[in-house]
């Protein structure tokens, strides 16, 4: 039976709470986990109700909104609104795995949320609806909208995300054939939606023996619940070693894993998803520059969607941090059903 219900999963954390940091501190220790213990991890910049804000206006088809947190509530969040339910990590990751100051965990877990549908949309907190958006850019016929552009990943410095997609793409190499997913689902990988540029990508790796790695985009990412449970019952071991880390370490797989077990299986419908949205990087970029690229792409509608990514490397944060709020204001200036 067909299933329109979409619902949306987001994850929050608020890195300001002094009883999460007491307790976040008692595990921060081990070297190991340099990478995972970065203050821009958890930094708040004051925009997430614009998240919410973004949600309603444009994507109001939306069937639910879970919040994942610590426990912890959004001062301005109402939560008794009926379309949204706070989800505390101990109603649904095992105890095993608690406390968790890693993404990891929190969301290779997801599909053990009570109530969540079948076909869900994963948010971070830094990323917002900007310009309206239809269920089909997300879903269609039962499965995830998707762009397959083949990538390589290399190790590259010490962060752990690096190291993170090389163990993704093993796993996804231990189960999937890459020879055989380009043959069986030619169309998928070689598709007018993704552009010239993707298309020769593909050509240009399709040769590789094994998939080298495949395109991210900082985007919100459609997800199958089906699809976690089948990679547990593959990858037990992986994602309960991951599952079982306080912070991120270089050994880990990321929810990235699940979206690419998705194509490499051929559980996808090609879309123009490399198209819907983009990433504002202040680390990489000069900030005067991107400042004025955050503001036309918030303000304009060249895109659906936009991630704001943090950075422990980003000077005058708090200059960032104000301007960026102001393009978001003036975005969506009045409060959502979400908000009290």
């Amino acid at each position: 039976m067909k299933d329109d219900k979409i619902d949306i999963v987001i994850a929050w954390v608020d890195g300001n709470d002094s009883d999460w940091i007491k307790e976040k501190n008692k595990y921060s220790d081990n070297p190991e986990y340099v990478d995972g213990i970065n203050e821009s991890k958890f930094r708040d910049w004051g925009i997430f109700k614009y998240v919410f804000r973004g949600i309603e206006k444009n994507m109001p088809w939306v069937n639910h909104i879970y919040l994942v947190t610590c426990g912890q509530t959004p001062e301005w969040l109402d939560t008794s609104n009926e379309k949204i339910s706070v989800v505390k990590h101990e109603e649904f990751i095992p105890q095993k795995y608690l406390p968790t100051f890693s993404s990891h965990p929190i969301e290779l877990n997801f599909h053990r949320i009570q109530g969540l549908s079948e076909k869900f949309i994963y948010f971070n907190d830094d990323m917002f609806a900007i310009n309206s958006l239809k269920p089909e850019d997300f879903f269609y016929n039962e499965k995830p909208c998707d762009s397959a552009v083949l990538n390589v990943h290399c190790v590259q410095n010490s962060s752990a995300i690096y190291s993170i997609c090389v163990n993704d793409v093993a796993v996804i190499n231990d189960h999937c054939n890459l020879k055989s997913q380009l043959k069986q689902n030619f169309n998928k990988w070689f598709n007018w939606k993704y552009g010239i540029k993707n298309n020769i990508q593909n050509i240009i790796f399709s040769n590789c023996p094994r998939f080298p790695g495949f395109k991210q985009f900082h985007i919100p990412t459609p997800l199958l619940k089906s699809m976690y449970k089948e990679l547990w019952d593959k990858e037990y071991e992986i994602l309960n070693e991951t599952s079982e880390n306080k912070f991120r370490s270089k050994h880990d797989v990321n929810q990235w894993v699940i979206r690419d077990y998705q194509l490499a299986t051929g559980n996808f419908n090609p879309s123009k998803r490399y198209k819907l949205g983009t990433l504002i990087d202040f680390d990489k970029n000069e900030i005067t520059e991107e400042l004025e690229k955050c503001k036309k792409i918030i303000l304009g509608n060249s895109y659906k969607l936009v991630c704001i990514n943090d950075s422990d490397n980003i000077p005058n944060v708090e200059h960032v941090k104000n301007e960026v709020n102001n393009y978001l204001n003036n975005k969506f200036p009045q409060k959502s059903k979400f908000e009290r």
